[in-house]
């Protein structure tokens, strides 16, 4: 994470942990990077059930990432209103969601709250694409072990986004949110919109 991502000074430490263990590293803005980056730690810790026809690309360790404003809240206080957690609870949410469901996670995988992740947008649901405004190499991490846990971007979406890249693919909307930024914008354009 950190030769990749960036040094981390801080973590959100899970104090009660239902399965794995999973904590989040805050990667502050930079001169390079004008945006905070969360990365999960501790997602790789549970192998996913990937499909045996997608066993050789080695896809059954995950960790996500999203990116945030620099002047998005992440102190505790922030981290008690729903305005500010909502993107830590994503990261949470997702890193469970192959235990949970008995599933997995990858590139392209999009996932439905189905309702607006907080009161001030309309974004309702996520993405994962290859690492963002990472350093070369941030798209998988090898084990000692030989095993690798790959990196995802976890991009929110509109209801409509979401299901045009269910209608079409992930690359389709790509492609319609070649201007949108990566970093969160809880109020950005629709990629869909004229």
């Amino acid at each position: 994470i950190q030769a990749h991502f960036g040094p981390f000074g801080n973590v959100f430490h899970e104090l009660v942990s239902p399965d794995i263990h999973v904590d989040i590293c805050v990667i502050p803005p930079s001169e390079d990077r004008d945006y905070y980056t969360l990365v999960t730690m501790g997602m790789g810790a549970h192998r996913m059930n990937v499909p045996e026809e997608l066993a050789e690309h080695r896809l059954e360790r995950a960790e996500l990432a999203i990116a945030l404003p620099p002047d998005w809240r992440l102190d505790e206080e922030a981290m008690k209103e729903e305005r500010w957690y909502w993107p830590v609870g994503l990261l949470k949410v997702l890193a469970r969601l192959p235990i949970d469901n008995d599933t997995w996670l990858g590139w392209g995988h999009t996932t439905d709250k189905q309702s607006p992740f907080w009161e001030n947008t309309d974004l309702c649901a996520a993405m994962l694409i290859s690492p963002q405004g990472a350093e070369e190499g941030a798209e998988a991490c090898t084990l000692p072990g030989g095993e690798e846990v790959n990196f995802y971007q976890v991009i929110p979406l509109y209801r409509d986004e979401v299901e045009y890249k269910q209608a079409r693919s992930a690359e389709d909307l790509l492609e319609k949110m070649a201007d949108v930024s990566f970093v969160v914008d809880p109020e950005r354009p629709d990629a869909l919109d004229p």
